[in-house]
């Protein structure tokens, strides 16, 4: 099925056979003491809300360079810049620089924020002259699409599967590469998860816009890119969180500017 998330068909028409199957037994061979018709109008209504959830209908991706599309539906929640105050141990760290006391696992002092070499830890600042990236969180609503996409084309460096750990929750992260720079998404996920098709491995070249994974429990994104490199699209701004709560549909509604010359990349 074309229009559903790639991964997903089992899981809309096993309710819909089951639905009907339960139906026309109450209808011609036992109501099952009037549970029957009960049973089956819950499963075809849970089917027509993951055929609502897991749609994957097409998207018009925009074609002109520089530009940083969203990577999944929802609504922006948070704009603001952040530095890097720790990070994961990558392997070779020195066993003395690895501290295990500030939760939620391991981490080594200092960040490696425009690098994006490992997860980090993050703060927001005020003086934006601190921060050296930009974090866009967007909010996933109950009937938002759960296909997640490229914010631009490029190089997948990274697509790490993460357990819930103290504080964080379980979630999935990405590095995309082009021409040296890096952006970040890490998408936060919450049980019970129906599915997780990744739609793309590490070393793999990406469109802008292409699908990366299809989660189906996805309540909160982040998306951030080095502040020396991307500039927010001015319509984002707005309201105390320095987000206007602006609707944004994956691999369609531009988020970032390029800072540089995008023409010449081109």
């Amino acid at each position: 099925m074309t229009w559903l998330a790639e991964g997903t068909s089992a899981m809309v028409v096993t309710p819909i056979v089951s639905g009907s199957v339960v139906l026309l037994i109450s209808a011609f061979v036992d109501p099952l003491f009037g549970l029957g018709p009960l049973l089956g109008v819950f499963l075809l209504c849970a089917s027509s809300w993951l055929l609502l959830r897991f749609r994957d209908p097409p998207r018009k991706i925009p074609q002109e360079p520089g530009l940083l599309v969203a990577p999944i539906d929802g609504t922006v929640v948070v704009l603001r810049r952040e530095r890097g105050t720790h990070h994961r141990p990558a392997s070779g760290t020195p066993s003395g620089k690895i501290r295990e006391d500030l939760g939620d696992g391991t981490w080594v002092e200092g960040g490696c924020s425009t690098a994006f070499a490992t997860e980090q830890r993050y703060v927001a600042v005020e003086d934006e002259r601190e921060g050296d990236v930009w974090c866009l969180r967007i909010a996933v609503g109950a009937l938002d699409l759960q296909v997640h996409r490229a914010p631009m084309e490029g190089t997948v460096l990274a697509g790490e599967h993460r357990r819930a750990v103290g504080n964080l929750p379980e979630r999935l992260r990405w590095v995309v590469q082009a021409a040296g720079r890096r952006v970040e998404v890490i998408a936060h996920l919450v049980r019970p998860r129906f599915g997780l098709t990744p739609l793309a491995a590490p070393g793999e070249p990406v469109r802008r816009g292409q699908r990366l994974a299809f989660m189906s429990t996805t309540p909160v994104l982040e998306l951030r890119v080095p502040a020396d490199a991307w500039a927010p699209e001015t319509g984002l701004f707005g309201g105390d969180a320095r987000a206007n709560g602006q609707e944004v549909q994956a691999g369609t509604t531009v988020l970032f500017h390029a800072l540089w010359d995008a023409e010449e990349e081109a």
